[in-house]
């Protein structure tokens, strides 16, 4: 039998599809591989966002298949420019289904039919559909590793202008999964051993539900009313859509204290040269609407430094926003033109000033991240154990902060525990 082995590069929407296609390819006969030494064949689902994240796409793909692994590669990357994954060893996913991509791999039957397919991966919407982003409504199926937590993609596609980003183009226009369908994912997930469901989309804000035209604040409310759910947490959300209804959905107990909500600059200048449809304290005062309703919410953000209209005194505002302690992290990544999209045609900044920036607002990240693990030592917390390593139990806090704990625990289990000292990526301690 065919052993698969699936991974991805980049976000968390990137994440759930890899885990539809390996749903979909074990239930069409493959066998789960639960590493690539035990493969036969890899699927990668790639990521466009970056220059960089293209190049570590292809970096996969290229050193599996030096391993003797037959490489499929499918998502972002491959729909922006297929040709940068040419080699005897890499193959498209093309327009082949996941049935056809088994069979294609040497599959076996599987033992009854499988579901019926939506063709825009059971989101709905109108006008353009993904290029290839295609998934089936989420399944959970039988899987010899232990899933903890289960990312949700209930939305795909952006309607926004941005001038940088280029996944608009790759991913088409909003569309969002049905709200039935998703309370059916999740309840199915949770009944599987995931304490935990992620919901995640690209722009997870503008999620509707086609039948009754509800909003996020609805599905939110629909979720946490799973049976057996131990933690919802959002993966994204952009800082237009944390208005008063969401804000108050966002307070139920089960609703993960951590929200990451992109900034790209904390300039007035840039963010409008970016098209990003807010200003600076826009983006705060949706910060205050949320902790005004969830006091102990901590925030996580991006941050893009070296944009072509971003001078000295704009990047030390973006500087002093990570550096302000309201952010507990923050990812930092450089500028990098995307092919069709307007911040593409501008002349870009000195890459010595680039990358001086960027190791000061990494810096200052990393200063950020050590400050917010130092404020929960001798605190305890709800963590929500996923794996053991080293010894040590290991999983995050409601308030996204990783735990490395010794003591009795489950995978898929919440447990109340206490952090001693930093320690590695975050802090370390007992459960109690």
């Amino acid at each position: 039998m065919t052993r698969l082995y699936t991974a991805f590069v980049g976000c968390k929407v990137s994440q759930a599809d890899s885990e539809a296609a390996r749903t979909e390819l074990l239930a069409a006969g493959l066998e789960e591989a639960v590493s690539a030494e035990d493969a036969d064949v890899a699927l990668i689902h790639t990521c466009a966002v970056t220059r960089e994240a293209e190049r570590k796409s292809r970096q996969l793909a290229h050193r599996l298949a030096r391993r003797g692994l037959r490489v499929v590669v499918a998502g972002c990357a491959v729909t922006r420019d297929p040709a940068q994954f040419d080699g005897e060893a890499v193959t498209l996913l093309g327009e082949r289904s996941w049935e056809q991509l088994a069979v294609d791999l040497g599959a076996d039957a599987p033992a009854a039919p499988l579901a019926a397919r939506e063709t825009d991966g059971g989101v709905t919407g109108t006008g353009e559909t993904s290029p290839r982003a295609a998934q089936p409504s989420p399944r959970v199926p039988p899987s010899s590793r232990r899933r903890t937590r289960f990312v949700l993609k209930a939305q795909d596609g952006c309607g926004g202008r941005c001038a940088y980003c280029v996944v608009r183009l790759v991913r088409g226009t909003p569309r969002s999964l049905p709200l039935s369908e998703a309370v059916a994912a999740a309840t199915r997930a949770v009944a599987g051993g995931c304490g935990e469901v992620v919901l995640s989309g690209i722009d997870l804000g503008a999620w509707r539900d086609a039948a009754s035209g509800a909003g996020l604040p609805a599905l939110v409310a629909a979720l946490v009313e799973v049976p057996g759910l131990a933690r919802l947490r959002l993966s994204s959300i952009e800082p237009v859509a944390l208005d008063d209804r969401l804000a108050g959905a966002l307070a139920h107990p089960l609703v993960a204290r951590h929200l990451h909500v992109p900034l790209q600059s904390a300039d007035d200048g840039v963010l409008a040269a970016m098209a990003r449809p807010y200003d600076w304290a826009g983006y705060r005062a949706a910060l205050e609407r949320v902790t005004a309703r969830v006091p102990d919410c901590a925030f996580s953000t991006d941050l893009m430094v070296g944009y072509p209209a971003e001078d000295e005194a704009a990047f030390a505002r973006s500087l002093a926003a990570v550096e302000s302690g309201l952010f507990g992290r923050v990812h930092i990544f450089a500028f990098s033109p995307r092919p069709g999209t307007p911040a593409a045609a501008l002349t870009p900044l000195p890459p010595a000033v680039v990358r001086r920036r960027r190791a000061a607002a990494l810096a200052a990240a990393s200063a950020a991240a050590s400050a917010a693990a130092r404020a929960v030592v001798g605190r305890q917390a709800e963590v929500l154990v996923e794996e053991r390593r080293d010894g040590l139990w290991r999983g995050y806090s409601s308030q996204y902060v990783r735990y490395h704990l010794a003591g009795a625990a489950q995978p898929g289990r919440m447990v109340r525990a206490v952090a001693d000292e930093v320690y590695s990526d975050g802090v370390r301690g007992r459960v109690v």
